[in-house]
């Protein structure tokens, strides 16, 4: 029987000008009861190597500089320089924090699930407990924006939240940054999204979503982790980039995946504009930004379809915002 040990682990973190979340990342790395057998910091930016040196003695851990920017394509680079016992890959965004037992607890949780003869089990989500619980609405059932089971993917492309979960389960899609991965699902099944991104949202559906029915992905309730990312003090400018994004991709999501309704999408896109509207007069001025974000996606996307253009080039253009705009 194959039994997979913290020998079998390696962490790929891709990031970018984030000393101090990559700081906060590694100190909990250090806490943990079984540490991975390595540690790949795929660095789009120039300002990590001092941090790295820091957590040299402590941890396997190195900084990899990237040719090209985007968590995707940085992963991928990093997916390059993994060690050849390494069976097990877990993604960690630069905000995500570890509590000490998270990965004794996915090992255990691995071993067990790798072992059933059902379909091969692909990838398991950490379980991020400090994430907000979604409240039932019947506006959101209204706008195909909540289904009957947590990680239901809608008709319109959004997908039902599925953590904080209380228990283990079975999931349509995992996420992109807090999540363990088949070293054979990585190597046989290349991401999709395969351009420079400043913000690839959506990423993990794109991935994860058309490997539901080959391959079993889970979540692992007592594997617990937290993340530290915030977005209340966004830049306007930056909410406008972040709408605009959010609509690009999803609109990507759904034209690659033909179960999905691209009429369904633009229904829940036009109900999204309208909520960041309306939080905008009684929230936070950000929602502003995404509400004009979102209407600029918006067009660009109905346009693409009525010229039956290429989604993946809309996704594309989004990459030649400057970085200026992002601050």
């Amino acid at each position: 029987m194959t039994y997979f040990t913290s020998k079998n682990v390696a962490i790929v973190c891709p990031t970018k000008d984030q000393p101090l979340k990559v700081t906060r990342l590694l100190n909990s790395l250090c806490d943990l009861n079984e540490k991975p057998y390595q540690i790949i910091i795929a660095d789009g930016g120039k300002n990590l190597q001092p941090v790295i040196n820091e957590f040299s003695n402590r941890l396997n851990v190195i900084r990899l500089a990237c040719p090209e920017v985007g968590q995707v394509l940085q992963r991928n680079h990093a997916h390059k320089c993994l060690n050849k016992n390494i069976k097990i890959i877990l993604h960690l965004d630069d905000d995500i924090t570890l509590t000490p037992s998270a990965i004794t607890n996915m090992l255990k949780f691995w071993n067990l699930e790798f072992t059933k003869t059902t379909i091969p089990l692909g990838g398991v989500s950490f379980n991020i407990v400090d994430l907000p619980k979604l409240k039932s609405s019947k506006i959101r059932n209204v706008f195909l924006t909540q289904n009957g089971r947590p990680g239901q993917v809608s008709k319109s492309g959004y997908a039902s939240p599925f953590l904080p979960a209380s228990r283990d389960c079975q999931t349509p899609w995992l996420l992109g940054g807090a999540t363990a991965w088949s070293r054979n699902v990585i190597e046989s099944h290349p991401h999709p999204i395969n351009f420079p991104t400043r913000w690839a949202v959506c990423e993990d559906l794109i991935y994860s979503f058309p490997l539901r029915n080959d391959y079993r992905l889970m979540v692992a309730s007592n594997a617990r982790v937290f993340h530290n990312e915030t977005y209340e003090n966004m830049s306007f400018r930056k909410a406008i980039f972040y709408g605009r994004s959010s609509a690009v991709f999803r609109y990507h999501f759904v034209q690659i995946n033909n179960e999905l309704s691209t009429w369904a999408y633009f229904y829940i896109t036009k109900a999204i504009i309208l909520k960041n509207f309306i939080k905008g007069i009684f929230a936070s001025p950000r929602h502003f930004g995404l509400c004009f974000g979102g209407i600029s996606g918006l067009f660009s996307c109905m346009w693409c379809s009525v010229r039956n253009g290429d989604s993946k080039n809309l996704a594309k253009r989004l990459f030649v915002q400057n970085d200026n705009d992002l601050t």
